[in-house]
């Protein structure tokens, strides 16, 4: 989360299917990153790369073939609502299904932190209270845990 944050200006927005940027191991990312290249994801793409990358199952439950969104992930982690309950990679999708938004928890808390990718400008930091003053309800905590 805070390598993407540090690159902020080479990360880019766009809803594209099948997901490209899934496809990049650590290594690749590092070296387009640090040539000056930029990668191009939507918020559903870029916490499925955060999960890739720190060596977890993909949250969609496709195993990382490119065609999942936040609906996915929706569909398949367990929800919960308690943002005090959510631990450090916790996903939150905002809105009704199949949600409008989905960010990963970076600092857990009464008000985490959250890591989201919602539009050019981003990534960012962002208390979980003012991202979801952004969005419609439901506000829902997605597990990732199992993976």
């Amino acid at each position: 989360m805070r390598y993407l944050l540090e690159h902020e200006p080479q990360i880019h927005y766009a809803q594209i299917r099948p997901m490209r940027t899934v496809a990049l191991s650590e290594a690749q990312l590092d070296t387009l990153l640090n040539h000056g290249h930029g990668i191009t994801m939507d918020c559903s793409e870029a916490v499925t790369c955060l999960c890739k990358w720190a060596g977890l199952h993909d949250p969609n439950g496709l195993g990382y073939d490119g065609s999942g969104f936040t609906g996915t992930m929706l569909a398949h982690l367990p929800h919960y609502s308690n943002p005090t309950a959510a631990g450090i990679g916790a996903l939150c999708v905002y809105g009704p299904p199949p949600g409008d938004h989905v960010a990963m928890v970076m600092q857990p808390g009464d008000d985490p932190v959250m890591w989201s990718h919602g539009g050019e400008g981003g990534p960012l930091r962002v208390r979980w209270s003012v991202e979801r003053a952004a969005h419609r309800k439901p506000y829902t905590f997605l597990s990732i845990t199992h993976l």
